[in-house]
């Protein structure tokens, strides 16, 4: 499997793009200030992790991560609101 890096801005400005070189080449990795902050993977790369038996269980999230998805959210805010507009 070919590993492509792309940049965070390239990534968004050219989604489809993105999407395309997933397919073709089943990971992309999306590197922001020289560090990849996201891989993007086809189901047929993960079907090949998966085999290999190399996938985490859910509950080893921790062991890798700061931060639980859970609250993700609300550490990216500076000031958590107490109601969200939905205007």
């Amino acid at each position: 499997m070919s590993i492509k890096r792309v940049s965070a801005t390239d990534a968004k400005n050219n989604f489809g793009g993105l999407l395309e070189d997933v397919a073709a080449l089943g990971r992309v990795d999306i590197v922001r200030h020289g560090r990849v902050v996201a891989v993007v993977l086809s189901p047929r790369a993960i079907g090949s992790i998966a085999e290999a038996g190399a996938l985490q269980p859910a509950s080893a999230w921790g062991a890798t991560h700061m931060i639980p998805p859970e609250l993700a959210r609300d550490a990216r805010m500076l000031t958590r609101p107490d109601e969200f507009d939905d205007d």
